[in-house]
């Protein structure tokens, strides 16, 4: 990444590391629209996994038969963002 080129490494564990820290600070600060973002931000994770959009280092890993579309950190930081965005209507 440094360099220009394009990189496909999972971000999932910065991502959930955010997360829960987001949903433990709205819990101890009885912020439910905090805690609600936390909660929505690793179902967004979810939904994209389960559509099989997925980081090529995560593709290898994947049972045989389960369909994936490996694709670089970028592309999947967005369809991330697409399906938050739309939990978040």
């Amino acid at each position: 990444y440094l360099k220009g080129e394009q990189t496909s490494t999972n971000p999932m564990a910065t991502i959930f590391a955010w997360s829960g820290a987001l949903k433990r600070r709205g819990e101890l600060d009885g912020l439910a629209d905090l805690t609600a973002f936390g909660e929505k931000l690793e179902q967004a994770c979810y939904d994209t996994l389960n559509a099989g959009i997925m980081t090529k280092d995560l593709v290898g890993l994947v049972e045989p038969g389960f369909e994936t579309h490996g694709v670089n950190s970028e592309e999947f930081l967005d369809a991330i963002a697409a399906r938050l965005k739309e939990l978040l209507a």
